[in-house]
């Protein structure tokens, strides 16, 4: 089975499917739309900075933001910051130092800490790889490719017997990823998780862009590093 582990702190799947796609009997098939899907997880992977942002679409709030840029060194600088009803999350890490915020918690990390990482294009950030963008066929129990004014829709149901996610609150019922393409670009996707808590159906749908590709000037830190421990 494979976990989804998408920032305990925030009650949605975040971007973290990724992960390996072969077995013992070899590479798993592509499911439709599959080959799309690749080619736009190996572009992003290839980016030297982009900005990410999910998007809640029943309110219109983005309630996640990720923003890497790499040195000329190929050294990540990166910016995170998330919040959902019940916690808030941040942090900056530019391979020297890191400072984090956590439900209003500062911890500030440098090179040679315990807990400290640093990232690179030989080391990718997890948000910063291909995995941002979910593609699991093995795991993928309806797939369907329409077009509509030149716009290219990949529809994937996945199969809760093989994903196991892990949410605030609540059981999931269903997983749903839709991704969006204007020939071989991918303009964006989708992800809808049907969850229920306490015997009430909730839908939980987000919009994820990836824009200012190649483009970003400065990663700025989001934390207040007056706060600092």
């Amino acid at each position: 089975m494979i976990k989804i582990n998408f920032k305990k702190y925030i009650a949605l799947f975040c971007l973290l499917i990724g992960g390996v796609m072969l077995t013992s009997c070899g590479e798993v098939p592509d499911v439709e739309g599959g080959e799309l899907i690749k080619k736009a997880r190996d572009a992003y992977s290839s980016l030297d900075s982009a900005r990410v942002t999910m998007t809640n679409i029943g309110t219109g709030k983005i309630e996640q933001e990720f923003v890497f840029k790499y040195d000329e060194k190929g050294i990540l600088t990166y910016s995170y910051k998330g919040e959902s009803a019940k916690s808030s999350y941040a942090q900056f890490n530019n391979g020297l130092e890191s400072y984090t915020d956590e439900n209003g918690k500062v911890t500030h990390l440098v090179r040679g800490d315990k807990d400290f990482a640093a990232y690179s294009k030989d080391a990718k950030h997890p948000q910063a790889d291909k995995g941002l963008i979910i593609y699991q066929p093995a795991s993928v129990e309806e797939a369907e490719v329409t077009e509509e004014d030149g716009i290219t829709h990949v529809h994937h149901k996945y199969d809760l017997d093989k994903i196991s996610p892990e949410l605030e609150e609540g059981e999931a019922t269903a997983f749903y990823a839709d991704y969006y393409f204007k020939g071989d670009e991918l303009l964006y996707f989708t992800e809808q998780t049907n969850v229920i808590i306490d015997d009430e159906k909730y839908t939980y749908s987000y919009k994820i862009e990836i824009t200012d590709k190649n483009a970003v000037e400065r990663v700025e830190n989001p934390v207040d590093i007056s706060k600092a421990e």
